[in-house]
């Protein structure tokens, strides 16, 4: 057994794609009798069970679709090995030409096709950018840039594409088409479900017509949707290594190479996902039942991982962190004083004490929420923020409030996902907390927290308890602050509880547009200080990651950036 720690930043801090929701739960993990060792697939046990194959959607941006489309879409860049932006030059290339104005240029592979045999060419980036701009009615995670760009000119089957930025962004390297949230996704398909031809399609695009990409823009928000059993195989053509060969719905789900894929041939026949909860994964590695096992870590599992033979086990930093959110839409917490009496009772340091530092010793609170403990500029930006103004519990000042307010005994549904051990933990040492203050905590689990329907994109909840899984860059964080143009499920993006700021949105865009790491941190710190001011909301930790795999396996490891441990899926194999 291996046990190694934190796992070093080689990444600067500058912009890049955006965060996803790291969500830890699981259905009933079933069982089909297969041994996992088999040297022709490699089994990895998730806890939360894959939903859509359009993870570029406001609604469906989560690590549960991330893991999987990461090898079935494809993007000219993905967080490497340490969450590096890497190119992927299997796709094709990029390079700056123009600094004033600034121009990138991209060039797809020639090679590159969908496994249904279609190019992947000029269509498909004019859908991609016309997602991205979020000037059109196709669901976004958030625009990162690319607002500030010119309409690009290119031809239907052009495999060159340029994009031009009115004003600059400092990192243009991770901004375009990535693998992941904002991959590339299939125009020739959105096309035919929106009514239109490929061609039609594109010039709605350069028309701005709304009203004749409606149909187009329905489908692709939705049409990708998982429920029960995969969109039609002509829906979800791949353009990775690998592509969707099998779905059973509360069980598991299968890649198989794309035999249309033009790079490297993956080494393993198939990759199979098992919907297993955190606490059964550790007694299904055991059993070969699966190979690679990535839980959110608890003590517990920690304890029993440690236990096994013939597994190597990881410990070490990640690009995730857990934290509450404030719904400023329909909730008692659009009142900023019941926020701060909330969180004077959150028992923050209690919370790691028990739960992260018998994993990762040592673990503190994490005291801003956009720059990790372990990077530079933490400490600075907590004492330029008066983020640690919360750390200790004062149940006096809290009940003040409430008594002010004339709110004691204010119901507060704390949302969060179901099925997660340390998450149930931690709500109890709130609900404990602050009842004891005079709020009445009512813990909302449910299995479909982070669905389309669920309590995080429907806001029915007060609190929201859930992690942000990203990486060192800038962008990665930027549109969860920023004011949404509607608090709905699709039009808030990253913004689930609905906040808005007028000078935030102004520090928000200068960050994006500044190159030098030094003047970015800066503007980091007036963001920090501005999001404690309003308390928005309330980081608790950084995740301690925890992997463990059967040790007959190779070129399995874990990553701290959003890619986790599948980023290099294609290169695993079995002994």
């Amino acid at each position: 057994m291996r046990i190694t720690g934190k796992i070093a930043k080689t990444t600067a801090v500058v912009t890049a794609g955006a965060l996803v929701l790291s969500a830890c739960s699981a259905n009933d993990s079933g069982s089909d009798g297969d041994n996992a060792s088999n040297s022709a697939a490699i089994t990895l046990a998730w806890d939360q069970e894959y939903d859509s194959y359009n993870n570029t959607t406001a609604g469906a941006n989560s690590s549960k679709n991330a893991v999987i489309n990461h090898a079935v879409t494809s993007g000219f860049w993905y967080f490497g090995e340490d969450g590096e932006v890497t190119p992927n030059t299997d796709l094709g290339t990029y390079e700056l030409t123009s600094e004033d104005p600034q121009i990138v240029e991209y060039s797809i592979n020639p090679d590159a096709v969908w496994s249904d045999g279609e190019d992947i060419d000029c269509a498909d980036m004019m859908l991609w950018w016309a997602q991205q701009t979020g000037r059109y009615d196709f669901s976004t995670i958030g625009t990162g840039g690319i607002e500030d760009t010119v309409m690009p000119d290119c031809e239907i089957g052009d495999k060159d594409f340029a994009l031009e930025y009115e004003v600059p962004y400092a990192d243009w390297a991770s901004n375009g088409p990535s693998n992941g949230n904002t991959t590339l996704m299939p125009a020739h398909v959105v096309a035919e479900q929106g009514g239109l031809t490929v061609e039609e399609l594109v010039q709605a695009i350069r028309d701005e017509d709304n009203d004749a990409l409606a149909d187009a823009a329905e489908f692709f928000n939705e049409g990708w949707t998982v429920s029960g059993s995969l969109p039609d195989e002509e829906l979800i053509p791949s353009s990775g290594p690998y592509k969707i060969a099998a779905y059973d719905a509360g069980q598991s789900l299968t890649l198989e190479p794309n035999e249309n894929w033009w790079g490297e041939a993956p080494t393993t026949e198939s990759i199979v996902y098992r919907w297993i909860a955190a606490d059964e994964q550790t007694q299904a590695l055991e059993n070969l039942e699966v190979n690679i096992v990535r839980p959110q870590p608890s003590v517990d599992l920690k304890n029993q991982v440690d236990a096994l033979s013939g597994v190597q086990v990881e410990v070490y930093d990640e690009y995730i962190y857990e934290h509450l959110d404030f719904n400023f839409d329909s909730s008692p917490f659009s009142d900023r004083d019941l926020r701060e009496a909330f969180a004077n009772c959150v028992p923050r340091q209690l919370i790691v004490d028990n739960l992260i530092k018998p994993i990762q010793p040592e673990a503190e609170t994490m005291d801003v929420r956009n720059i990790s403990p372990f990077d530079p500029g933490y400490e600075e930006a907590v004492a330029a923020s008066g983020g640690d103004a919360y750390a200790e519990v004062d149940l006096d000042r809290s009940r003040e409030l409430l008594e002010e307010a004339d709110a004691v005994g204010q119901e507060v549904r704390l949302g969060f996902i179901a099925d997660n051990p340390r998450r149930a933990q931690t709500a109890e040492l709130i609900k404990d907390s602050c009842d004891e203050a005079g709020f009445d905590v009512q813990m909302n689990a449910e299995a479909t927290f982070f669905d389309s329907d669920g309590g995080l994109s429907q806001n029915t909840y007060d609190v929201a308890m859930f992690a942000w899984s990203g990486s060192a860059e800038v962008s990665g964080w930027n549109s969860t602050y920023r004011s949404p143009e509607e608090c709905t499920a699709d039009g808030k993006g990253n913004n689930n509880g609905c906040y808005s700021n007028d000078e935030l949105d102004k520090l928000l865009q200068d960050v994006l547009q500044e190159a030098d790491t030094e003047a970015q941190l800066e503007i980091i710190n007036e963001i920090e200080t501005i999001l404690w001011d309003d308390l928005v909301t309330i980081p608790l930790f950084s995740h301690p990651g925890l992997a463990a795999w059967s040790d007959n396996l190779e070129n399995v490891q874990p990553n701290p950036a959003q890619t986790d441990i599948v980023w290099n899926m294609w290169e695993w194999s079995a002994q």
